[in-house]
């Protein structure tokens, strides 16, 4: 009797899988001219006045840990990004998908001059700016690809050239505006300052 749930319940894994799969495949081939990635694109192009920006999209996660006693509260905030990047500077664009609409509010130019530290790692997917005086400006990753898996996962967005570029991007700009500043970064995310020797 046993062996026969086992069966059943390995076919029941099996379907599920298959079934993850093909949704996945599904969403990745709609993110390739999504019109989630060319809203993004759009967006880019506008606030920059069509000034020669790659385009991608990304994003940010952050975990806090709360509570008291024996009670242990974790809560995940989600931030969205429309982000152009070319030599020398970065656009940020914080999005929301309020009403299933892609929506945008301020939009924010970084460069060395009003950038005082990237933190990151040269061939990495993210990176942490932070303002003249140390505060953290903004934190961004970026994937090869995003799926609607859920309420969280907003858009279908296939983007390997921009993340190849982008990834690249990072340790330019790192080093570009780190020497500028004359500041040494860790490579780790949320503790950017290296010791001074």
């Amino acid at each position: 009797m046993e062996t026969k749930y086992y069966i059943i319940g390995g076919i029941v894994l099996a379907v599920l899988f298959i079934a993850f799969y093909i949704k996945t495949t599904l969403d990745e081939k709609k993110g390739v001219n999504s019109e989630e990635k060319k809203r993004v694109r759009n967006i880019i192009d506008k606030v920059t006045n069509n000034d020669g920006y790659n385009a991608i999209y990304a994003t940010w996660e952050n975990l806090a840990i709360g509570g008291g006693g024996r009670r242990v509260v974790t809560e995940t905030t989600y931030y969205y990004y429309a982000v152009g990047f070319k030599k020398g500077s970065i656009v940020v664009v914080p999005l929301s998908f309020a009403g299933g609409d892609i929506s945008y509010k301020e939009v924010e130019i970084y460069n060395k001059e009003n950038v005082g530290m990237v933190n990151g790692k040269e061939g990495k997917n993210w990176l942490e700016l932070y303002d003249l005086n140390g505060k953290e400006l903004v934190k961004l990753m970026v994937g090869l690809s995003e799926t609607k898996e859920d309420k969280y996962h907003p858009v279908n967005i296939e983007q390997k050239e921009e993340y190849e570029e982008f990834c690249k991007f990072i340790g330019e700009f790192m080093s570009e505006v780190n020497s500028f500043h004359n500041v040494e970064v860790t490579g780790k995310i949320g503790k950017p300052l290296a010791k001074k020797k």
